[in-house]
């Protein structure tokens, strides 16, 4: 599952990460992860780092995407879609640590991409602290924090550790296994911005759908049944395409569900799927589904109606239909 942000600058690449997630709530039988990796076909959205960790605990996989980091191709005649998107989740100048590296992240054109730092989700798992280690370590692999006293202040510098530019004295960089080496940094123009650069963060973990109705729960009425904040979600309303299905939505028993049988599973898996058919219609042509919402599957829709399919009597559409009329404003529903 992604949790997006439309706001970059949001992103604390520079800073440790925090997760507020619960490592009880998260390590829960694979069979019952409605946002496993198994099975995944989304294709070039896959991270390749994304899948899950070996003994299938509940693991955690970060990306920090910036677009303003480019890249493009130094050989004659630029080089192909095909061989730009092969490109894609490949090691960028060897620069790797314990559970992270940089990466090329592909931008749906030929001879061009951008630069994208990941945290191995095959090998970072809930609770062990490894993912504020890595993270730790990505900040410095772009921004070195150093710190002197001055009487009794401790003052933070930012020493810039890697300051990519177009006008550096080398701009070209070596993304693993391409096939168009060397790739130019096109992207900032100038340097001495590089702390400045704004990182977009993509996190994937497995949640049950318990958990997934929480988080909307937050999103839209800022709060939820432990009253933590999920950090990692950006600051978001209803009328952002997140419909926060309530059990207030069954008070017509549609199939005979009524408002006092429907349990927080079957909420959160009606709030993903209303919230994306009120979404739909909003969709460009070859925009990706990761637009519509800050919570994407990613698991299909069928192996996660299966985890409650068994409390969902009689045909899904007419239950839709019914909850597509109500509206949740975050206080009422009407």
């Amino acid at each position: 599952m992604y949790f997006l942000t439309l706001s970059p600058k949001q992103a604390g690449i520079l800073f440790p990460l925090i997760l507020s997630l619960s490592a009880n709530a998260l390590s829960i039988d694979n069979q019952r992860r409605a946002f496993g990796c198994d099975g995944d076909d989304e294709g070039s959205e896959l991270p390749n780092l994304d899948g899950p960790t070996s003994d299938k605990s509940a693991g955690i996989g970060v990306e920090f995407e910036a677009g303003t980091v480019r890249f493009s191709s130094t050989i004659k005649n630029g080089c192909s879609k095909e061989d730009t998107d092969a490109s894609k989740g490949k090691l960028v100048n060897n620069r790797q640590g314990t559970n992270w590296k940089l990466t090329a992240d592909t931008l749906g054109d030929k001879d061009l991409l951008d630069a994208e730092y990941i945290l191995d989700g095959t090998q970072i798992k809930i609770g062990a602290g490894t993912a504020k280690e890595a993270a730790a370590a990505v900040a410095n692999d772009f921004v070195s924090p150093t710190r002197r006293r001055s009487g009794h202040a401790i003052i933070l510098n930012l020493q810039i550790t890697w300051n990519p530019s177009a006008d550096m004295k080398d701009p070209n960089v070596a993304v693993d296994q391409s096939k168009c080496n060397p790739w130019k940094i096109t992207q900032p123009e100038t340097g001495g911005g590089a702390a400045n650069i704004g990182w977009a963060p993509q996190v994937t973990a497995p949640l049950p759908l318990e958990a997934i109705s929480d988080l909307f729960s937050y999103i839209v009425t800022k709060s939820s049944s432990n009253n933590q904040a999920p950090i990692l979600l950006p600051s978001r309303n209803p009328s952002n395409q997140m419909v926060y299905v309530t059990k207030e939505f069954f008070q017509s028993k549609p199939n005979g569900i009524s408002s006092d049988s429907v349990k927080a599973d079957v909420l959160g898996f009606f709030s993903l799927v209303i919230s994306y058919a009120k979404a739909a219609k909003t969709e460009m042509e070859d925009e990706s589904p990761k637009e519509l919402s800050s919570i994407m599957p990613r698991t299909d829709f069928t192996n996660i109606f299966k985890q409650v399919k068994q409390a969902v009597p009689g045909t899904l559409y007419d239950i839709v239909k019914i909850l597509a009329c109500y509206k949740n404003n975050g206080k009422n529903v009407e």
